[in-house]
């Protein structure tokens, strides 16, 4: 049976085995195949996505209408030279002061409003028209398509506000079909921003001396204006925290329009976020891709930091922040990532994948990702204008294998399953084949255990059922002799237990070679039967010994009630003992109890019997020595000066009746006194 179960059980574990390690390198294979698949194709797709943005900025730069419409912002914008009144600065220094100082994030660190001004009057005025006294709020500053909307009735329409009439719609459109945040256009020669689809706080200032002069803007309306873009003219600002737009995360696009070979302006475009997390995401659809609960694919610029938002931020801000705490980032980056919403520059991701794909590798790889967690990681380069980027797609390692943890848990429950049939088959097959056997072994285990009194099935005319009958006949053979021996063995205890105190006879009938023993406070009750003599003489020993048995019988019973153990009847002497098998405290008020009954049955027996027995009874306690006494025919014997005491008692007493030694009186005494 173990040779058919362990040859079954390492078939299934070799079977099982070999299916899971296939199993996990198919699995394995697959995931970095899709994995890669996704890489590639979002890779593609961002490249396309970049590409895209480059030319139809280029197409936007050489449209004749932002040609037209620079002559007619730029007419506009010199006409409103014209200085604010006391009122109107009030107005938009309180814009300032109120709403936009104040709102910007705390790692700004020039709060002072006069930084964020516009220089010129011009710049004023559209700020205060187009920003402070728009009706609508950040982010839908765009739909005030006219000036005059904002101004009091019956106010009359000037230049720059009939070209924003007749060209900020076409604006609009053409942010939305380039997925850009806003659309900017910037003169050439003075810096000015002319015009602003959004109208944050840098529309109306200078990119040469103005507020922004040191942003990423400025940067990109410099290169696009001195012809330092790409072989498209098209110029790309990396993110960089952009304080007009709250302090957000924002790159820029910028390209020259040109008139006769000669840069009049400058449009330049603000690159939407949500645009460029759709870009990587799929419009969040990660489970659609093949990412599952985990996958994520993100950009991660030169400086390590975030070019696109974690999926985990974008499901859920709260752990997601709660993660980046419990990984130690610095409570400053937390609550940036909190009141910005991205963790576009603000979180380092300074993983293994992301060092690799900054060096140019492209490659596969198991590795803890900015998480601490395990993940499958497949990384390349990006190229972003001129400038290398990582291209990260990740999945946990938990969920990527998980149908392979699944697969082994299944081929151990299969196994273990297998396991269990196979013993069950081997125990039916054993059972079938070999029953006769089990039967004979199972006889020999029941009267090894001392069982006989059964008899094992032996039908058929084989060798097993021979076998069986033999067992059989010795079966009856035992039963016999073990009923001999213990008819002879019953009566053998129950002499052993009449000559013998209850424990004593058990040390006896156990073997024990000596028995000895030392009580140091046992009550002895010593009775002298006075008179046996006169009552033997009128009857015959017959009659004799029957009465002296309904005595002793009666003396026997008293001795259970009161817990006393009778050691022997030698004729007229009546042997007792209390404390011996069982301690007890109360041992000398058992024994004067049972003296007194003692008395009782005496004179009971008298009565009825017409009898004149008298008995002397003399109580002791103290130290008592016991043991068997002799080998052949053995008593046993209680030594001691308290059973010479209570001998010396009754025989020597001058009348009949109780006789205590003094240690026994004063015991008593002693014990009757403490309960009172």
């Amino acid at each position: 049976m173990v040779l058919l179960v362990s040859s079954g059980i390492i078939g299934a574990i070799t079977i099982g085995v070999i299916g899971y390690v296939q199993g996990e390198r198919s699995l394995k294979a697959a995931t970095w195949n899709q994995l890669v698949s996704i890489r590639e194709t979002k890779k593609a797709s961002f490249e396309r996505w970049v590409d895209q943005q480059f030319r139809e900025f280029r197409l936007l730069a050489s449209d004749q209408h932002l040609v037209d419409a620079t002559a007619a912002f730029e007419q506009g914008f010199t006409a409103l030279d014209t200085p604010l009144t006391a009122d109107e600065e009030k107005r938009l220094l309180s814009f300032y002061t109120d709403t936009f100082v104040p709102e910007l994030p705390s790692t700004v660190e020039d709060r002072s409003v006069d930084t964020y001004l516009p220089h010129t009057n011009a710049g004023a005025r559209l700020q205060l028209d187009y920003i402070v006294d728009n009706p609508n709020p950040p982010g839908e500053r765009y739909l005030l398509e006219t000036r005059s909307e904002s101004l009091v009735s019956g106010d009359a329409v000037d230049a720059y506000d009939a070209a924003h009439r007749e060209y900020h719609s076409t604006f609009v459109r053409l942010m939305n079909d380039t997925q850009l945040y806003d659309l900017y256009l910037i003169d050439a020669r003075s810096g000015e921003v002319l015009y602003s689809v959004q109208k944050e706080p840098d529309f109306g200032t200078n990119l040469v001396k103005g507020p922004y002069a040191q942003s990423a803007l400025a940067d990109v309306y410099e290169r696009a204006r001195s012809g330092g873009g790409s072989d498209t003219g098209v110029v790309i600002a990396d993110f960089e925290h952009y304080t007009a737009s709250g302090g957000i995360p924002t790159a820029f696009l910028a390209a020259p329009v040109m008139v006769d070979d000669q840069v009049v302006a400058v449009v330049a475009g603000q690159v939407s976020i949500d645009a460029l997390n759709n870009a990587m995401t799929s419009n969040g659809n990660w489970a659609d891709e093949g990412l599952g609960a985990t996958g994520e694919s993100y950009l991660v610029g030169p400086d390590m930091t975030a070019r696109t938002d974690s999926r985990y931020l974008l499901e859920d801000k709260a752990g997601y922040l709660a993660t980046l705490r419990d990984l130690g980032v610095d409570e400053a980056t937390v609550n940036a990532i909190d009141t910005s919403g991205h963790s576009i520059l603000a979180q380092t991701l300074n993983t293994r994948a992301v060092r690799a794909a900054l060096d140019g590798a492209t490659g596969t790889e198991i590795l803890p990702d900015y998480r601490g967690v395990d993940v499958m990681s497949a990384y390349t380069s990006v190229d972003v204008g001129g400038r290398r980027w990582a291209m990260v797609v990740e999945k946990d390692v938990s969920e990527a294998l998980d149908p392979m943890y699944r697969m082994r848990r299944n081929i151990l429950f299969a196994t273990a399953a297998a396991s269990v049939l196979l013993t069950l088959f081997a125990l039916w097959a054993a059972r079938a084949f070999l029953r006769p056997i089990v039967r004979l072994q199972e006889g020999v285990a029941r009267l090894k255990s001392g069982d006989a009194d059964f008899a094992i099935e032996a039908e058929g005319s084989d060798e097993f059922a021979s076998l069986g009958r033999a067992f059989n006949e010795m079966l009856a053979e035992v039963r016999d002799r073990n009923l001999t021996i213990a008819e002879k063995t019953a009566e053998y205890e129950g002499l052993l237990r009449n000559v013998l105190p209850e424990v004593v006879a058990d040390r006896v009938r156990s073997g024990e070679p000596m028995v000895t023993d030392t009580y140091p406070s046992v009550s002895i009750g010593y009775i002298s039967i006075d008179g046996l003599p006169r009552v033997m003489e009128s009857l015959d020993a017959d009659a004799t010994i029957k009465l002296l048995n309904e005595l002793v019988d009666s003396l026997d019973d008293a001795t259970d009630r009161h817990g006393i153990e009778k050691v022997r009847t030698v004729g007229d002497v009546y042997l007792a003992a209390c404390g011996l098998s069982t301690p007890r405290l109360d041992h000398r008020q058992r024994m004067l109890a049972f003296a007194n009954e003692a008395l009782a049955i005496v004179q009971r027996f008298n009565n009825a019997k017409d009898c004149d027995l008298q008995l002397q009874i003399g109580l002791a306690s103290g130290e008592v020595d016991a043991g068997i006494v002799g080998r052949r025919r053995f008593v046993y014997e209680l030594f001691g000066s308290c059973v010479a005491e209570a001998r010396r008692l009754a025989i020597t007493g001058d009348s009949p009746g109780l006789h205590l030694s003094p240690e026994f009186e004063h015991g008593v005494a002693s014990t009757v006194s403490n309960a009172d």
